[in-house]
């Protein structure tokens, strides 16, 4: 019966010996964590995984939300850039920023947050506004609102009853500056919010403020109040440089606003020759000019400049917001209260400086691995590795000196990161894909200049000794496999030579037998001597 008992346990031995060499059994860093706790996981396993599982889904869950947010309010902030470049111009304004469109890097700033009056640079949120509720070949007429701006407005030159485009009241808005335009605008759309075309101007221009703060405040502005749709003076009507970059990264965004802020002029009829063979049909003609001396001919023409947005007033100062393209690298510039002609002097000297001292660097695409970290506890089928990946693209304006010095480091969430002796760090399944499973840090000369979290770029299923099992056979012809299948036909010859060596020596042991000497005496009497393989009487 022992050497039964003996036979069975050296057979499960070889078993889990053979399946180990395998690779079927718990790979280095796996086994040192589990030789330390196993009779703690040997309880609790099956909870274990379940929490991890669970762990996992969550995670996952929550990156789904953020994702969500991220689409509902693509542009809601702008970051600092990684490094600043030296050699920044001296701006005579009160207050500007400089960023780069497409990131929303901040390039320059000089009093960002400081409530500035934005005049009629209030009409690019008029214009995002509009196309939120109106197509651009969408017609609307104009009334009585046009009646209700100062005599000392910039206007169009709309007429009562009028019809035209929207995209035309639109460009009444930007090139000739109307303050005419935005009322027409501010009625017509608040007309269709409330699906009322009753609504008297007081009633219309509430709803539309009401309309501009919020699409401010969903956009990321913190520092802003619209009290109207022209940007008029009034005390309740403020932004800041900051805010107004994120206002004026929307409005490029869109093309049909873009276009026309890059219009030096528009001449042609309001309805778009719509109703020529209509008598009763009232439209016009019109000739603007844009008021951006960036754009058009003359001598603060810049040669990259595609907008966007001049304003006065007597409180606001002279002031732009400037758009200005090169070499697929997009800069706007919001310039607060600079007296002409350094608005436009301004706005320059930033471009320059934007383009000639930062350079766009693309750290990494989206789902692209930045690095592939070893896994433990998996299914080897699926591999050995996983992919570690940004969810969106990365990219960078740095100093064109920092540019091939950037660093970066990746540290590992505790829920996965498992530290073998040697310090080596792989995860531990199960992970989900898109689960946030660390942090990367980006340096430059030494210094942390951006962190940003990482996910995983595929599911990581956790291994069974079935999976195992099967990925041992999968591989066997392999040349891995084929190794592996030596290592444990030697295992097995050497177990089975040691089961041979113990069962010889315990069977020697028996068939020799017990001798206790020839003559004792005890009780006086001689024992009589035990013949070898006699019949013992009672």
């Amino acid at each position: 019966m022992k050497r039964s008992f003996a036979k069975c346990v050296a057979f499960f031995l070889v078993m889990a010996v053979a399946f180990g060499a395998a690779g079927c059994g718990k790979d280095k860093a796996e086994q040192q964590e589990e030789n330390a706790v196993v009779s703690e996981e040997n309880a609790e396993t099956e909870e274990e995984s379940s929490d991890e599982g669970a762990a996992a889904k969550g995670q996952a869950a929550e990156n789904d939300d953020e994702k969500t947010t991220a689409s509902a309010v693509k542009k809601d902030s702008l970051q600092e850039a990684f490094v600043t470049a030296d050699g920044a111009p001296d701006v005579v304004a009160s207050s500007a920023i400089l960023i780069e469109a497409s990131t929303g890097t901040i390039l320059y700033e000089k009093n960002p947050d400081q409530k500035m009056y934005p005049a009629s640079m209030t009409k690019m949120l008029t214009a995002l506004v509009a196309l939120d509720y109106y197509e651009p070949e969408e017609l609307i007429q104009v009334g009585t609102e046009i009646n209700e701006v100062s005599l000392d407005s910039s206007k169009a030159g709309h007429q009562v009853g009028e019809t035209l485009t929207m995209k035309n009241a639109i460009r009444g808005l930007i090139i000739p500056s109307g303050n005419d335009s935005a009322n027409v605008v501010a009625a017509a759309v608040a007309r269709r919010a409330e699906n009322d075309e009753s609504l008297g101007f007081a009633k219309c221009e509430a709803v539309f403020t009401e309309l501009m703060n919020e699409k401010a405040e969903k956009l990321g502005a913190t520092n802003s109040h619209f009290a109207n749709a022209h940007g008029y003076h009034s005390e309740d009507h403020y932004t800041s440089a900051h805010d107004m970059a994120l206002i004026a990264r929307a409005f490029m965004e869109n093309e049909t606003l873009a276009e026309i802020a890059n219009e030096k002029s528009f001449s042609g009829n309001g309805a778009d020759n719509m109703f020529e063979s209509n008598e009763n049909m009232k439209t016009q003609e019109y000739v603007w000019r844009s008021h951006n001396l960036l754009i058009t001919d003359g001598e603060y023409n810049y040669p990259y400049a595609t907008g966007i947005k001049t304003g006065f007033t007597d409180e606001a100062g002279d002031c732009v917001t400037a758009a200005a393209e090169k070499d697929d690298v997009q800069l706007i510039a919001v310039i607060f209260n600079s007296e002409d002609p350094n608005r436009w002097l301004d706005a320059k000297n930033l471009f320059e400086y934007g383009f000639n001292n930062y350079q766009k660097v693309e750290i990494a695409k989206a789902n692209e691995a930045i690095e592939e970290i070893p896994l433990t506890k998996h299914k080897k089928s699926e591999g050995d590795t996983l992919a570690v990946v940004f969810q969106k693209d990365m990219v960078a304006f740095l100093p064109a000196s920092a540019a091939n010095s950037l660093k970066v480091t990746v540290a590992y969430n505790e829920t996965y990161a498992v530290t073998d002796k040697e310090g080596k760090v792989s995860l531990k399944a199960p992970i989900e894909k898109g689960a946030e499973i660390g942090t990367v840090s980006y340096e430059v000369n030494g210094k942390t200049v951006l962190e940003a979290p990482v996910y995983a770029g595929r599911d990581v299923s956790k291994g069974t000794i079935f999976s195992s099992i099967g990925y041992f056979f999968k591989n066997l012809f392999t040349l891995k496999g084929l190794l592996t299948l030596v290592v444990i036909i030697v295992v097995i010859a050497i177990i089975v030579i040691i089961i041979r060596i113990i069962g010889n020596r315990r069977y020697s042991r028996r068939g020799g037998g017990y001798s206790f000497g020839s003559g004792l005496n005890m009780g006086g009497r001689r024992m009589p001597r035990r013949r070898r393989g006699g019949r013992r009487r009672f």
